[in-house]
């Protein structure tokens, strides 16, 4: 999947998907330990990276909010209504 494609997925939509290719790579990996050959040899390359999209989607979110909530008891982020009275030239209340 693209990352594109992935991005524009819910949390749940990825959670899932998630565990559907981590369900599938166990499956694909008993195969290739049993001395199998895969159906498809790159379907193994694929599915690893497709999880680690997701996952890398799942770790910037996380860092994203993080980042959010400390600058936010910092004071760094200032809500609307300051940003109002910054350009109106009006004092803070």
């Amino acid at each position: 999947m693209k990352f594109k494609e992935l991005a524009q997925m819910t949390v749940e939509e990825q959670g899932m998907k998630l565990s559907e290719l981590e369900l599938e790579l166990m499956k694909l990996n008993a195969q290739v330990a049993t001395g199998t050959p895969p159906k498809n040899a790159g379907q193994l390359r694929r599915l690893k990276k497709d999880i680690a999209r997701i996952m890398l989607l799942k770790s910037t979110k996380r860092t994203d909010k993080k980042l959010e909530t400390k600058a936010d008891k910092k004071g760094l982020i200032k809500k609307k209504s300051e940003t109002q009275r910054v350009k109106n030239n009006e004092s803070p209340k």
